[in-house]
């Protein structure tokens, strides 16, 4: 029988009508060292995934939508989805992942195993060939994957050129929120338009939410009819979310979290239904999906970390409070959208934040003493055609922040003066109020529009055993403030790519800071200092504001006024703080005993490696 007899037949034979969590516990091998649980999946672990596994294989059902946090199993769904189809109805599937690396990446360390492992799958790869050439071209590879009566084609949403011209039955989209918009427009709408040819299409959206008004699972989930999982309390009866709220800890008398006492009360009755560690599967067994919006076709479910069989409660309190406690707005952010499943909610000021900033200034004891909690300077320079603009800015214990001063430096960046002027502005010693000098640790340096990149390049150089380093902003949700640097210039300068939105995000929410302590900007009253009414006008020249760009929301942030230097120096000398990363306990300790060494250890991670203090 030829090859092609053997597909047709095997295409055609009966299929039994299992429903897709069905399939998953009949057929489904997790591989070891690609779970917490490997073996044999089943669905009784994760209750919550039975109903989304039965809706993207159920024949009524055309869109599914998965608003999900990390940890609750929706890559394993996935997964389920896509042998089922592999298994039961083969077809063209297409799975889209933000990028080629992470669909290649996926490929190789969760797919190819499972297809290795799973009783349903063994032996349904076409094999391939090794080696080189047209005459050695593989039926199977990384990012094509053949079967009797279909394939799996694997796509990054940054290259959707792997979308033209292939009709697609089943479409599997893993973290929608981190596409970004190419040149040929978005890539989930595209990849859509592919699965056009199929009456029977199905459509599987899955994704952490980001923020709020720019997050294509929330703008999905709520065109759905949007399920969440409700369970019963097993002291009343009554049902309920998994929510936050329902959340509590004891601290002590210091007011510290005490992490083991983590609690969960029902909201009818206050008993507690769960304790500091793992939920009661019982509990969860019972549950069931509930829509709010039920006219909607598009079946869409909401879930958090709170249900997931594998997350302590402990351990989500620890990561709220550490967040909460040090006012870190990044570490707040992922744990909403990462442990709760929900959007951030960007706080937007107006155009006269400016004001309030300007009128909480504050009148420093001292002109020559430091204020009282500063253990360390850094400075960021911004660098324009005719002048150099930089701000030495003073940190403490919990991030605590002083302005210290700031300085226009007027020249143009190719006369080595202009350059003269920063070495004596950024050599200058500060000091303690215990007698101790401090000197500014590290600073960042602006690369230019590429005017004075080579002027950039030759000043930081020479002054890297000093930590003044080249920098270069790049903007975008999500990518990271501080980047590994590299040297890739004629000057062989060390390099630090900054994630500019990041940067502007994490300086703008320290500033909405009011309480002092922890996170909270102080600014000196002083004029010589350089604080002025012009000064907080271009500290607060930008904006987050919602754009549409070809169809797709997007966060980003706008000027409202032209002049941003001070806000852009702000950046470079808190990514300066983030290059060094303090341990500001050890150094309170060792200028507390005026600069002697103290009798604990030093501690890894005072400072970056190479540094001394």
């Amino acid at each position: 029988m030829g090859i092609w007899a053997s597909s047709y037949f095997k295409t055609c034979k009966p299929r039994s009508r299992l429903t897709g969590s069905q399939w998953a516990d009949k057929y489904r091998l997790i591989p070891a060292g690609t779970s917490p649980e490997p073996g044999e999946w089943r669905t009784s672990r994760t209750p919550y995934l039975r109903e989304p596994l039965d809706a993207a294989t159920d024949k009524k059902t055309e869109i599914v939508v998965f608003c999900a946090s990390s940890q609750v199993g929706k890559s394993e769904a996935l997964l389920n989805i896509l042998g089922y189809y592999a298994d039961q109805e083969p077809a063209p599937q297409l799975m889209l992942q933000p990028t080629v690396e992470m669909a290649e990446a996926f490929s190789k360390e969760r797919i190819d195993p499972m297809f290795r492992v799973s009783p349903g799958l063994a032996g349904k790869l076409e094999d391939g060939k090794d080696g080189r050439g047209s005459s050695r071209k593989s039926s199977t590879t990384i990012r094509m994957k053949h079967y009797a009566g279909g394939y799996l084609a694997l796509v990054g949403a940054n290259s959707p050129a792997g979308l033209a011209s292939r009709p697609i039955r089943v479409l599997l989209c893993d973290e929608v929120d981190r596409f970004g918009v190419t040149k040929e427009g978005d890539p989930l709408k595209l990849a859509i338009q592919r699965t056009q040819n199929f009456a029977n299409r199905k459509i599987i959206i899955v994704s952490t939410p980001t923020i709020k008004g720019a997050s294509k699972i929330e703008e999905w989930f709520e065109k759905s009819d949007q399920r969440q999982f409700f369970v019963p309390c097993p002291h009343c009866g009554e049902e309920m979310l998994l929510k936050w709220a329902l959340v509590h800890w004891d601290k002590d008398e210091e007011g510290n979290a005490l992490p083991d006492t983590a609690a969960m009360f029902c909201p009818h009755c206050g008993a507690k239904i769960r304790g500091a560690y793992k939920p009661d599967l019982p509990m969860l067994q019972k549950g069931r999906w509930r829509a709010s919006n039920p006219d909607s076709r598009i079946k869409g479910y909401h879930i958090n970390a709170l249900y997931s069989p594998w997350v302590n409660l402990r351990d989500l309190v620890e990561e709220f409070v550490s967040a909460d406690k040090n006012k870190d707005k990044h570490g707040l952010m992922e744990f909403v959208n990462l442990k709760l499943g929900e959007t951030w909610e960007e706080i937007v000021y107006g155009a006269d934040h400016w004001v309030h900033l300007h009128r909480r200034r504050e009148y420093y004891p001292s002109d020559e003493i430091l204020p009282e909690g500063v253990l360390l300077l850094t400075a960021g320079v911004d660098v324009q055609h005719d002048r150099l603009e930089c701000t030495v800015y003073g940190w403490g214990i919990g991030r605590e922040c002083w302005g210290i001063q700031h300085r226009v430096l007027y020249g143009k960046p190719d006369d080595p003066g202009t350059w003269q002027q920063l070495d004596a502005f950024l050599q200058m010693t500060y000091r303690m109020s215990n007698g101790v000098n401090l000197t500014v640790s590290c600073v960042c340096v602006d690369s230019g529009d590429g005017t004075y990149t080579s002027n950039v390049y030759q000043y930081t150089k020479a002054r890297e055993r000093l930590r003044v380093f080249s920098i270069k902003g790049r903007g975008g949700v999500g990518v990271p403030f501080i980047s590994v640097p590299t040297k890739s210039n004629v000057w062989n300068a060390t390099l630090f790519t900054l994630g500019v939105d990041s940067g502007k995000s994490l300086v703008m929410g320290r500033l909405s800071i009011e309480d002092e302590g922890v996170g909270f900007v102080h600014y000196p009253m002083q004029a010589e200092r350089g604080f002025n009414e012009e000064f907080f006008k271009h500290l607060t020249s930008e904006v987050l504001e919602r754009t549409f760009e070809k169809g797709v929301v997007k966060m980003a942030w706008k000027k409202i006024r032209d002049r941003n230097e001070a806000l852009d120096c702000a950046v470079y000398a808190t990514a300066a703080l983030e290059i060094l990363s303090p341990n500001f306990d050890y150094l309170a300790e060792f200028y507390k005993s005026g600069g002697a060494k103290p009798t604990s250890s030093r501690p890894r991670g005072v400072l970056s490696p190479g540094i001394t203090i």
